[in-house]
């Protein structure tokens, strides 16, 4: 897919947003294998925001989740895009696809990139 440099941007914020929760150990493989939707893979990611507290809770709810609806949004993680992913990795390579100049562990800051 062809994107635009304001899309490129939101490929950029989705996979930092992304990359907080895998740093942060809220985003899993356990929360990709088997998930095979965006629905199913979101509500395993969202579901620890009922169980943690403080900043986890907070990076989850703000930075984490909508960056997941964000990367849905691009058409980047689709039902089809998901199907058949067992890891973490797998779903940074969907969106380093976008744009080939991100590592799979950008995160937006000068340590993460």
């Amino acid at each position: 897919m062809a994107l635009n440099s304001d899309d490129l941007q939101a490929v950029k914020k989705a996979l930092g947003s992304l990359n907080i929760g895998v740093n942060g150990g809220t985003v899993l493989d356990a929360d990709v294998n088997g998930a095979n939707t965006f629905a199913a893979f979101y509500a395993n990611v969202a579901a620890p925001a009922a169980t943690v507290d403080g900043e986890a809770k907070q990076a989850l709810k703000t930075i984490v989740l909508p960056g997941l609806n964000l990367g849905a949004n691009l058409g980047i993680l689709t039902d089809t895009n998901l199907n058949g992913k067992t890891t973490v990795a797998q779903v940074q390579a969907l969106f380093t696809a976008q744009d080939s100049r991100l590592g799979l562990t950008y995160t937006g800051d000068s340590a993460g990139q």
